[in-house]
């Protein structure tokens, strides 16, 4: 085998590529080995009680009673999906979550699902679900994943987001400490300059409540074309991650937000229509690697109601 290249030559390549190895790296570290929860559960911030993620569960088992039981539920989802699993076994499992762990991850929300009220309500609110969680955490029935969303840093809403923030995050604090699942949700993220704010609230944050550095990391909901694809025809989806410098933990796709800032008509906004598989393969390219987590959006479809919307549901 003839060989003219000498050493030299690979050194001098691994010179030039040093640089881009570390970055490699340090932008890309892969999957880290945390738990991914299979859901998130959104509910009102004036909503949540210590007892709400038992009571859930138990109101699904009650609808699956209604529908025949758990054994005829897992027999319909069973058939032709080429599972494995039998039915008995499935409804098992099912029943076994929906008794212990019925929400694994849960937000806490004063964005879109609570509304706009005057300070002192959701001041009152705020302190209200605080008082609640912690009941929750001290007796180990909380959910193994919890947080809030707060309202966004557009321009209208940013002073309010803040506040609750800020006393969500340190009331938990002054009650008794962070849970180690704490989740926060930045909504209606339209720029890289946001999740780079957020970044710096963190910082702040973790110092007037005496944390250590990078203890509080948030996750984006991906619910404005802006996200996608900037002015620049870029896709500020994958900055935002980077910029977070790694206190972002995953994205959400916002399918009904999403979906109306695109002019799609409500009956059609869906995480099946074409233009979330779009916002979806983006924010799949802009995680791979990073370890960052994905969402693949959200749906308010719920097995309550009359008895046909139940069966679809």
């Amino acid at each position: 085998m003839t060989r003219r290249l000498d050493d030299a030559v690979l050194a001098d390549v691994d010179r030039r590529l040093s640089a881009a190895d570390a970055e490699l790296v340090n932008r890309y570290p892969g999957d880290d080995g945390r738990r991914q929860p299979v859901h998130t559960v959104y509910i009102p911030g004036n909503r949540y009680s210590a007892t709400m993620p038992a009571d859930w569960g138990s109101i699904a088992l009650a609808a699956a009673k209604d529908a025949g039981g758990l054994d005829a539920v897992a027999a319909l989802l069973g058939a032709g999906s080429g599972t494995d699993c039998e039915p008995e076994t499935l409804a098992g499992l099912v029943q076994n979550k929906l008794a212990t762990e019925p929400i694994e991850d849960l937000r806490i929300d004063f964005e879109d699902g609570y509304g706009t009220f005057d300070d002192a309500t959701e001041d009152a609110d705020v302190a209200q679900a605080i008082a609640a969680l912690r009941i929750a955490l001290d007796a180990g029935t909380s959910t193994p994943f919890v947080g809030t969303r707060f309202k966004c840093f557009e321009a209208g809403t940013r002073a309010r987001g803040l506040r609750t923030l800020d006393m969500f995050v340190s009331g938990l604090v002054e009650s008794g400490g962070l849970p180690d699942g704490l989740t926060l949700t930045l909504p209606k993220v339209t720029s890289v300059d946001q999740v780079e704010a957020m970044v710096m609230v963190a910082s702040a944050l973790e110092g007037a409540n005496g944390l250590t550095s990078g203890h509080i990391r948030f996750e984006v909901q991906v619910e404005t074309p802006q996200a996608i694809l900037g002015a620049d025809g870029r896709a500020p989806v994958a900055q935002f991650i980077h910029a977070g410098q790694g206190r972002v933990s995953s994205l959400h796709y916002g399918t009904y937000d999403y979906s109306a800032s695109l002019g799609i008509a409500a009956a059609y906004q869906s995480m099946e229509h074409p233009a979330a598989d779009h916002a979806k393969n983006v924010m799949q390219l802009a995680v791979a690697g990073t370890g960052v987590h994905l969402s693949d959006g959200s749906t308010n479809i719920l097995p309550v109601g009359e008895p046909d919307n139940v069966a679809k549901a």
